[in-house]
């Protein structure tokens, strides 16, 4: 791009080149040609009445240059009433679902998420209002990428060729304000670090444990999707943070509450140290869940994921400090939870027969957290009766999720954890 500028000033200067040799070939005609030119002064006065007409000349170009390039450095750089500062903004989550109703199994859904986003960027990286679209575009989109592989190669190449264009784009776009740098900055940033979570959580890796998302100035996001998105991964992050710290010193693996697991948790020697520590991480989490709940308001799609991260952060407050007697807050929460998920569910996955794979991800999850639930509640109580309730209902959730699965074994085999752990 940088030879073009250069080029208009070479233009600039051969023009002027021209009207100069122009107007003193002029000069000279006039010289010889007539008797105008009888004495010095006339010649001095032609002189600088010549030159005064070229430098006006020169002003004139020059102000006209200054004034097309002022008016499209703005054009350029504009980000007046742009989309990512907008608080009233939300996602069509029912047009998003319905999109990708054709895509049947998970590298279709692949396939086209990385097509839609790759042309959407092509079309919208002129101007800085146009990038600040497809900022959003991909916000709103970042929930589907948790239901991709995110171990395949192809997946990683298309992620970081997403993320160095991204990066790129953003250097070119040198003359807007710092303002509105940092408002595309921050956005950049929470793009990458929940790119990177998913990738993490997926295959089953820690995250480092200076953490990312609190890098981010999560006061500069402004609409609602975007802080949604913060709020609900920003607690996603400190859950994995109380996980971490409970694995390193009980020695449990998995994030699977089954009954080996959860006497574990709930039977250990904390110390007051590692118990201030590991509640620390939860109430911070809670606060970051309450913050997202709040940012997304009446989004039925977004309460189905919140609710649950929520109702898993109290399943380990109450093993942590073993509140399951006197504490109901795990059994609302999940119950709350397990409504939300449903409601989503059945409003998104209408038919059963013809479903795509997001819409049997949906149902998956539902199951996912009624069998967390069964899980849960199978462990707490001493009722016989109430283990054989729990355990006819696990029989049935296992043929449903059995039914249903998805090439996604993520869920599907956490679920089956729950289920085999109470049949």
């Amino acid at each position: 791009m940088k030879w073009k500028r250069n080029l208009k000033y070479w233009i600039s200067g051969l023009v002027l080149t021209l009207v100069a040799v122009f107007l003193m070939y002029l000069a000279y005609s006039l010289y010889n040609d007539t008797l105008y030119f009888d004495d010095v002064n006339t010649v001095v006065t032609f002189a600088i009445g010549l030159v005064s007409f070229l430098l006006s000349v020169v002003a004139l170009i020059f102000s006209v240059v200054t004034y097309v390039s002022i008016d499209a450095v703005n054009a350029l750089s504009s980000m007046e009433g742009n989309v990512l500062c907008n608080e009233n903004y939300n996602a069509e989550y029912v047009m998003l679902v319905n999109h990708y109703d054709d895509c049947k199994t998970q590298i279709s859904l692949q396939e086209k998420l990385f097509s839609d986003v790759e042309a959407h960027f092509k079309s919208h990286n002129k101007t800085c209002m146009s990038f600040t679209d497809f900022l959003q575009f991909l916000l709103d989109r970042l929930l589907w990428f948790a239901y991709v592989d995110t171990k395949r190669a192809d997946y990683n190449y298309a992620v970081n060729d997403l993320i160095y264009k991204i990066e790129k784009k953003y250097n070119e776009f040198n003359a807007i304000s710092n303002g509105n740098q940092y408002v595309l900055r921050e956005h950049i940033k929470l793009i990458k670090n929940i790119l990177n979570y998913q990738s993490v959580a997926h295959e089953g890796l820690e995250l480092d444990a200076c953490g990312e998302m609190l890098n981010i100035r999560g006061r500069m996001l402004v609409n609602g999707v975007s802080k949604t998105v913060y709020y609900d991964y920003l607690g996603l992050e400190y859950h994995k943070k109380a996980l971490k710290k409970l694995r390193a010193i009980t020695g449990f693996e998995g994030e699977e509450f089954v009954s080996a697991n959860m006497d574990i948790i709930s039977g250990f020697a904390y110390s007051d140290e590692d118990k201030k520590e590991i509640n620390m991480f939860l109430n911070q989490a809670k606060i970051a869940f309450d913050n997202a709940i709040l940012s997304s308001e009446n989004d039925i799609l977004w309460k189905g994921y919140i609710s649950f991260n929520k109702a898993r952060i109290d399943v380990v407050a109450c093993l942590i400090n073993n509140d399951f007697p006197d504490d109901n807050s795990w059994q609302n929460s999940l119950l709350e939870s397990i409504e939300a998920r449903y409601t989503v569910r059945r409003l998104f996955a209408p038919d059963p027969t013809d479903c795509s794979f997001l819409q049997l991800e949906f149902a998956k999850e539902h199951i996912y957290a009624e069998a967390l639930f069964l899980s849960v509640c199978n462990y707490k109580t001493k009722d016989e009766t109430q283990k054989a309730k729990c355990r006819i209902r696990a029989k049935e959730l296992w043929e449903e999720v059995v039914r249903i699965n998805t090439e996604n074994e993520n869920i599907f085999n956490r679920t089956k954890a729950y289920l085999a752990d109470i049949i």
